[in-house]
C-alpha cells in the first residue's frame, strides 16, 4: 500500500500497518485514545484470522506508523495519539472523542441548544465521579477480556499501552479554555447526528440551569431563558425534573407556574414534597430573603 504521509512523502507500508492506516482513515479521527487506538490494531489481527500478537509486536506497528509521521502524540494530550492524516477538528469534538465519559454542559450546552446568546469562553464538560468512571473502566476492560481471545495477554490490567485510564482534561483544549466538573448523581446526554459531539439534552439542561445557575450565566439569566423557552419544551423539562429531586422541583414548579403562568396538572404534583427551609431559595449562590412563595416554600431572593 502506498501512502503519503502529512510531510507530503510516499511511504509504502504493508500487512498490518497498512491495514491500520486504513481503519484509520476509515474512523475519520483526528484523536485516539491509547486503549481505543490498540484495539484497533488487534482487530486488524482478528480480521485477517491472525492470532494477537505479544506486546511488544503491537508496540513494533505503532512505532512503525510514528516513525512515518501518520500517528504522533497530540498536542494537548500527551499520552494519547494525533492521526495526522485526519483533518483537526474544534475542542468541543476533541474532548468527546478522547473521553468517552464526558457530555457538554450548562452554558455550552445552552449555546448547543440554542437557548443563550451569551458567549462562553470555557467550554464547560461534565463526567462521572471518579468512583463511577472507575467502574465503568472495569467493565469494558472485562469486556475486551472475555470478546478478544489473546494468549499473550499481560497478567495486569490496565497494562502497557492498552492503561484506559482515567481521563485528565488539561485547562486548553485546542487553544480554548476547558472547565471539567464531576456529578455524582445519573445525567442524560445526546450524540450530535454525523457528529461526535455528546451534549446535555434538553430536559438536563434546564435542569442544570437550576442546580448549577452559576455555570448557566446566574440565575437571573436563567430565568430569562426558563421565560422564553420553557413553554416550547415543557414535555421535555417535566420529564427531567420528575427524576429530580425536591428542591429542584419546588423551582421548576414556581417558575412554570408563578413566573412564567402555565397551569399543568404535572407540575402541580411537585408542590407535594415542597418544605420550606433556609436552604429552600430560588438562587442557591445567594443568601436567604424574607420573601416566598407559599406554594412551592422557596425564598425569592433573585
Amino acid at each position: 500500500m502506498l501512502n503519503t504521509n502529512s510531510r507530503g512523502k510516499s511511504i509504502r507500508l504493508w500487512g498490518i500497518p497498512s491495514r491500520v492506516m486504513l481503519k484509520l482513515e476509515e474512523f475519520n479521527k483526528p484523536i485516539m485514545s491509547s486503549w481505543d487506538f490498540y484495539n484497533i490494531i488487534k482487530k486488524c489481527h482478528m480480521e485477517q484470522n491472525i492470532p494477537i500478537p505479544p506486546t511488544r509486536k503491537l508496540h513494533s506497528i505503532s512505532s512503525v506508523l510514528v516513525k512515518y509521521n501518520y500517528v504522533s502524540n497530540d498536542r494537548d494530550y500527551q499520552t494519547h495519539y494525533r492521526i495526522t492524516q485526519i483533518p483537526d477538528r474544534n475542542a468541543d469534538e476533541i474532548v468527546c472523542l478522547i473521553d468517552r465519559f464526558c457530555h457538554i454542559s450548562h452554558l455550552s450546552a445552552m449555546q448547543k441548544w440554542g437557548l443563550t446568546n451569551r458567549q462562553s469562553f470555557e467550554l464547560i464538560l461534565t463526567r462521572p465521579s471518579d468512583k463511577i468512571v472507575s467502574q465503568l473502566i472495569s467493565n469494558l476492560i472485562q469486556t475486551e477480556i472475555e470478546e478478544n481471545h489473546w494468549i499473550y495477554r499481560p497478567k495486569y490490567t490496565p497494562f502497557g499501552p492498552f492503561k484506559l485510564g482515567n481521563i485528565t482534561h488539561p485547562k486548553y483544549v485546542r487553544r480554548q479554555p476547558v472547565k471539567n466538573r464531576k456529578s455524582k448523581s445519573p445525567r442524560n446526554a445526546i450524540k450530535g447526528r454525523n457528529s461526535s459531539i455528546r451534549v446535555a439534552t434538553l430536559g438536563q439542561t434546564f435542569l442544570d440551569m437550576l442546580q448549577q445557575p452559576d455555570l448557566c450565566g446566574g440565575m437571573a439569566h436563567v430565568l430569562e431563558v426558563w421565560e422564553e423557552h420553557a413553554p416550547k419544551y415543557l414535555d421535555q423539562i417535566i420529564t427531567q425534573i420528575n427524576s429530580a429531586n425536591s428542591l429542584a422541583k419546588c423551582r421548576a414548579g414556581y417558575i412554570i407556574e408563578e413566573k412564567i403562568g402555565i397551569q399543568d396538572r404535572r407540575v402541580d404534583t411537585w408542590c407535594e414534597s415542597a418544605q420550606r427551609g433556609g436552604s429552600n431559595r430560588l438562587d442557591p449562590r445567594k443568601p436567604y430573603a424574607p420573601f416566598w412563595s407559599d406554594k412551592w416554600k422557596i425564598s425569592l431572593n433573585v
